[in-house]
């Protein structure tokens, strides 16, 4: 190729180059896929069907950047789903749902030191934790675009904000955004954080049976059957958050959100001689206890569990062959619907004006006697094997199967004739 063709190739290029940026930067900002660019030109009107589920951790930035809200809540899936922003329990006062999928301590602690940092009137603060996270050393920051984020603290900013201005995703997710706007569809995370129609397994047991692997892992952490050590760096993230949270004089309330019943279920005992996931129960208590035993202008830190037995949590699975395949009221084993997530509200602000009351659906164990709280649970175990030996019979079952396959694989890799 000549020099003069050449340079012609490179001025057109450089002009398709500049039209695509020019486009691109108009689109998202004034489309505004993520709410991440915040300018006034962008379109009020497109609020409502403005999706961040490809950008999870940097849509919840932009929302905790709206500024002024007085009540906000964190966690993983388990609280995006389930505990509602608009609930009666927050009287109109403007709340947020940032929780985030896959999400454990090393996310959510940064992402509310982020908040806290931009909204300086919030009032009260949730924060859904998972009370196996203090003993695993798994770092979800890794596999879920956390350090694309603002809440990563890794002096990306300026390299975030061309990509959130003219990057290709800047421009497919405006382009989606339009369509949605002008094909009338939802997205599926509102505009208060919500996850509002996650995937549905169109056959709940066998979804459950293709992913039981990991069920298995948390079946045997859960009874303390693997050496259980503190995760220290966790701890820490924890205890520092709760206390910044109590020196601003804000209400938190932790909650450990429900799981179905066989989530909870023993792999052999019917009357096991203690809880499930008990080591990292007595280990948030004492956290919160040290807590709240040191003085500040917020009021005490309240744990909130929800790991029991009740009529929410004990629902029979669908039959082998029967229809619907799915359960009421959950999505899987582990992440429940609004319904019941209303019901956590329900408990968590019994009595408060507008609160709907409701039989409580779990406790604060850090009001109860741990010795009467331990006997009734294990009492409500027990029950629930005794009215559901089906359901429990085909876990326990996936636990063996597990457990055989596990030590067979072992035995291969040590050479194990």
């Amino acid at each position: 190729m000549s020099r003069r063709y050449f340079s012609r190739f490179i001025r057109w290029l450089a002009m398709g180059m500049g039209v695509y940026f020019i486009i691109t930067a108009i689109l998202s900002i004034t489309v505004d896929p993520w709410r991440i660019n915040g300018t006034p030109l962008a379109i009020d009107a497109l609020d409502g069907v403005r999706e961040i589920g490809n950008t999870v951790r940097v849509g919840k930035a932009a929302l905790a950047n709206r500024g002024h809200w007085k009540i906000v809540i964190l966690g993983s899936s388990r609280i995006e789903i389930a505990l509602d922003p608009e609930h009666p329990a927050f009287h109109g006062e403007r709340a947020v749902n940032l929780a985030m999928p896959a999400a454990n301590l090393y996310e959510t602690v940064p992402e509310g030191n982020y908040v806290l940092d931009r909204n300086p009137q919030i009032q009260t603060l949730i924060l859904g934790i998972e009370p196996d996270d203090l003993y695993s050393d798994y770092d979800s920051r890794k596999y879920t675009g956390f350090y694309q984020s603002p809440f990563a603290d890794n002096n990306h900013s300026i390299e975030r904000g061309i990509n959130q201005v003219i990057g290709g995703r800047a421009l497919m997710d405006s382009l989606f955004t339009l369509q949605r706007y002008f094909q009338g569809h939802a997205p599926e995370r509102n505009p208060l954080g919500r996850w509002l129609e996650p995937n549905y397994p169109v056959n709940l047991r066998e979804y459950v049976e293709s992913t039981f692997h990991g069920g298995y892992e948390m079946a045997a952490d859960q009874w303390n059957l693997r050496p259980q050590i503190l995760h220290q760096p966790k701890v820490r993230l924890l205890a520092g958050l709760i206390g910044r949270v109590r020196q601003a004089g804000i209400r938190m309330k932790i909650v450990i959100p429900p799981r179905h019943a066989l989530s909870q279920i023993h792999p052999t005992a019917d009357h096991p001689k203690s809880i499930a996931w008990e080591p990292g129960f007595r280990s948030l208590i004492e956290i919160c206890r040290k807590a709240n035993a040191t003085l500040a202008k917020g009021p005490p830190v309240q744990l909130w569990c929800f790991l029991t037995f009740n009529p929410n949590t004990s629902i029979a699975m669908p039959r082998p062959g029967a229809s619907p395949r799915q359960m009421p009221g959950w999505f899987d084993l582990g992440h429940s619907k609004k319904d019941l997530g209303d019901l956590v509200l329900n408990t968590v602000f019994a009595g408060s004006p507008g609160v709907a009351a409701t039989p409580p659906v779990g406790v604060n164990l850090l009001d109860v006697d741990w010795a009467a709280y331990q006997a009734a649970w294990i009492e409500g175990h027990r029950a629930y094997c005794a009215t559901q030996p089906q359901d429990v019979a085909w876990w326990r079952g996936l636990i063996a199967r597990s457990t055989d396959q596990r030590k067979a694989t072992r035995s291969v890799a040590e050479g194990d004739p």
